[in-house]
């Protein structure tokens, strides 16, 4: 009888299991399932930067501060000036090169099309187009003060001559 006892009880359990599972099913089926809808009317997108990093960065956006997104040109052996940002500050190049010198030790990073990188706001740092034709950058700044700028202007650093 113990056994049989045994096989009733493995029964039973599964009996419970499966219409659990069934109930399950059913309710869910029941509630719905989300299904995605397309746009409607005139919706129109263009992609102002893409492009990949080699590591990941956080970012969050901070309440009571801005969240401003810009597409910048620069033209032909430009430069951005020295400057560091309120926020971290994610680029990236959608066309030409693009170099990047900080202050810390003034050597040049260069970053093509598809590139990413981010600023921090600690940085300071110039950008330039050392090339004969124009650089598209799409640039997404974090952490911008209400009304404030996403740029803070910064002296020359007295090492490095970049301009």
């Amino acid at each position: 009888m113990k056994e049989e006892e045994g096989t009733v009880v493995k029964v039973h359990m599964r009996w419970v299991f499966g219409a659990s599972l069934i109930a399950a099913s059913l309710a869910l089926a029941g509630a719905g399932v989300a299904v995605a809808t397309g746009s409607t009317g005139s919706v129109v997108a263009e992609v102002i930067g893409a492009g990949s990093m080699t590591h990941g960065a956080g970012f969050s956006a901070t309440p009571g501060t801005n969240t401003v997104v810009a597409d910048f040109t620069v033209g032909p052996n430009s430069s951005t000036g020295w400057h560091t940002h309120p926020g971290k500050t994610l680029v990236t190049v959608k066309s030409g090169t693009f170099t990047v010198y900080h202050a810390q030790d003034c050597e040049p990073r260069v970053y093509g099309p598809g590139d990413a990188f981010v600023e921090l706001p600690s940085t300071v740092h110039v950008g330039r187009n050392e090339t004969g034709t124009d650089v598209e950058l799409g640039v997404v700044f974090f952490g911008v003060p209400i009304g404030g700028s996403p740029r803070i202007d910064q002296p020359q650093p007295k090492d490095c001559e970049i301009t």
